[in-house]
């Protein structure tokens, strides 16, 4: 075959309609091929886990993982990690939203570079903040406790969601709220009554992406507790490795608890992910 039949093939190939359904789930496959494999050893038994050669599907499927999750400290970590995002993310929405508003629709000197400081802020890596956390968070006796780690989720999640929001607002039509103002409202008045109802697609992909971040954080809560009263599900995990034995099986089914509420999350709130992901890549 020459090499214009080869280009030729190639550019048909390309330009098939059914191209970039093959692509999607080639890829669809490969990206959720693990969370399979981690479904299938969670129904294994300690023996068939660590069997050698592997099996991918489970010869005697088993509930004895779950039965042994549900009586270790899985459902207290998983309490907690719902205590922490959902708390992280009133907090997080209590003070973006007006703040991304004021940056918005009034702007004053210094404004974008009170942005830019926001935007500067996350370019830091976190695991570079450890230390100062850990000292800061000692000097207040917060070490181990909910509101120590809701301090450090709020650092980490706050900037980036000023921006999101803000990014909505900034389409946000003016004259709607002078014509509000005209009308008697107050400032306050307009941005509770006309502003937020309509930007409700924005506040809730706001704190989807808050609550996503801070269930799945993991590297601050693994420094910053010592109990499983508090420690979120990312770190009571760890209950099942040892130090000579890993219970893989039983870190899978622990791995589906952690998984799945994100996931079935993420599926009815796509949407709304992706349209805040989109606003808040817009510029100043």
């Amino acid at each position: 075959m020459s090499s214009a039949s080869k280009s030729n093939l190639i550019i048909r190939i390309i330009e098939n309609k059914f191209t970039p359904y093959l692509v999607t789930i080639i890829f669809s496959i490969f990206m959720i091929s693990p969370i399979i494999l981690m479904l299938f050893n969670s129904f294994k038994s300690a023996a068939e886990a660590f069997a050698w050669p592997p099996t991918i599907f489970p010869i005697n499927p088993t509930l004895e993982t779950y039965v042994r999750v549900f009586n270790s400290a899985v459902p207290l970590t998983m309490r907690n990690s719902v205590i922490l995002s959902i708390i992280t993310t009133l907090i997080v929405l209590a003070i973006a939203l007006p703040t991304a508003y004021a940056l918005s629709k009034y702007p004053f000197r210094g404004s974008k570079l009170i942005l830019l400081f926001y935007l500067a802020s996350r370019i830091v890596p976190p695991v570079s903040l450890l230390v100062p956390f850990y000292i800061m968070l000692s000097i207040l006796k917060l070490i181990d406790t909910h509101l120590g780690l809701i301090l450090v989720y709020t650092y980490i999640t706050l900037p980036i969601i000023i921006w999101i929001i803000k990014g909505f607002f900034d389409e946000f039509p003016k004259d709607l709220i002078d014509s509000a103002l005209v009308d008697g409202c107050t400032r306050l008045g307009a941005f509770f009554r006309i502003v937020l109802p309509t930007s409700a697609v924005g506040v809730a992909a706001s704190g989807i992406i808050t609550f996503l971040w801070s269930w799945n954080e993991f590297l601050f809560p693994m420094i910053f507790t010592t109990s499983n009263h508090v420690a979120p599900l990312t770190t009571g995990v760890f209950e099942f490795v040892g130090d000579e034995v890993i219970e893989w099986n039983s870190l899978s089914a622990v791995g589906i608890f952690a998984s799945l509420p994100a996931i079935i999350f993420f599926i009815f709130a796509q949407k709304y992910i992706i349209a805040g992901l989109t606003k808040g890549a817009l510029k100043l």
